[in-house]
């Protein structure tokens, strides 16, 4: 078998193994077999995350705002919006923003009704100073009331 008739019975077999499909390689295609690995056009966005530290920091500053919700609680009771027994809880959903501020905030659930006692727990949860973020991170947070 001569040179030409191997190559043809070469290229015939190669089309045959992918279908017999004629297609054109890319610069995508080409670099698929380098060390890189394949070609993407997707940016990096390992840097824009949220990492679990940033996330558990700002589990931490909600949490540390508790002791001073249960006095938005005592607020609404002395205002006799609640009753003196009262207890429950409230749910918010939060929104960091990039520059370490909470917006917007909203009640998501809520078993006390009170509209003083939320407006209470939202400012002082818009008073924290939160870390610094890539991006804006949604959250929620459920804060628990007693009354004594």
């Amino acid at each position: 078998m001569g040179k030409q008739a191997l190559l043809g019975a070469v290229v015939f077999a190669a089309l045959a193994a992918c279908g017999g499909k004629k297609g054109t390689t890319t610069p995508q295609d080409e670099s698929a077999g380098t060390l890189g690995g394949p070609h993407t056009d997707a940016p990096d966005q390992s840097g824009s995350m949220v990492t679990p530290e940033k996330m558990d920091e700002i589990e931490q500053l909600l949490n540390r705002k508790a002791g001073i919700m249960s006095r938005c609680l005592a607020v609404a009771v002395d205002n006799q919006e609640l009753p003196k027994n009262s207890h429950g809880k409230i749910t918010l959903d939060i929104t960091i923003t990039p520059g370490g501020k909470a917006d917007p905030i909203k009640v998501i659930k809520a078993s006390l009704e009170s509209k003083a006692l939320e407006a209470c727990v939202i400012g002082h949860v818009k008073s924290i100073q939160f870390p610094q973020l890539p991006k804006a991170y949604p959250t929620s947070h459920t804060y628990a009331f007693e009354a004594m």
